[in-house]
């Protein structure tokens, strides 16, 4: 059994691909309900499950970074530096990649972002997909998808394509762009999802 771990530029069409994908093969999607499942097989408490995408990861900005590590201490001991927001994100990522771990084990399952890449890079039976498109064709997408200004899909991809870096280098010390760290690069400037689809059924089914 196998798995593919799947990370997308934002506006390149991942999202469908990946729907596309999961339908072909009949493989379930990690996510949350999934992570909950395998919980409930350990006799943990699903309701317990917590979860950590890039999306959700949260970039500071220089006075929250400042102001967050000001924590005022007991009166008996001298000030601090800590960060309760930060360790407890890195806390989460670690829980979620114990689940990604899990996933690999049951297999025949599509792994999306989290840095799945990095915590499955060595395994075998896993196969490491990025899905890219130029910064241009994926602003359109933004703009005919969301009925958007330029000027707001340009924002948009330029934000999450600087989350998405920014949480991978931050939890798991890797560039997203790195090539190295895939098996197949796709880039939907011409390709249909569909498309895009066939090429990673039929890679999966190569290793």
């Amino acid at each position: 059994m196998s798995v593919i771990t799947i990370s997308r530029q934002s506006g390149s069409e991942g999202n469908q691909i990946i729907r596309i994908v999961c339908s072909r093969l009949g493989w379930k999607y990690f996510d949350k309900n999934l992570m909950a499942q395998f919980a409930a097989k350990k006799g943990d408490a699903p309701a317990k499950i917590t979860d950590m995408s890039e999306s959700e990861h949260h970039i500071k900005t220089f006075w929250e970074k400042a102001f967050s590590r000001m924590v005022m201490p007991p009166v008996t001991t001298p000030w601090s530096l800590t960060d309760p927001y930060d360790m407890m994100e890195e806390l989460t990522v670690q829980h979620v990649s114990q689940f990604i771990h899990a996933a690999y084990k049951e297999g025949n399952v599509v792994i999306v972002g989290r840095g799945s890449q990095v915590v499955l890079k060595d395994k075998p039976f896993a196969l490491h997909v990025r899905i890219i498109a130029p910064f241009e064709r994926r602003v359109e997408r933004w703009m005919e998808r969301e009925n958007l200004l330029r000027d707001e899909a340009e924002k948009i991809t330029k934000e999450r394509d600087h989350k998405h870096a920014h949480f991978v280098r931050t939890y798991f010390k890797e560039d997203i762009n790195n090539p190295v760290l895939y098996d197949l690069v796709i880039n939907t400037d011409k390709l249909s999802p569909e498309n895009a689809a066939d090429l990673i059924v039929k890679a999966v089914k190569t290793i």
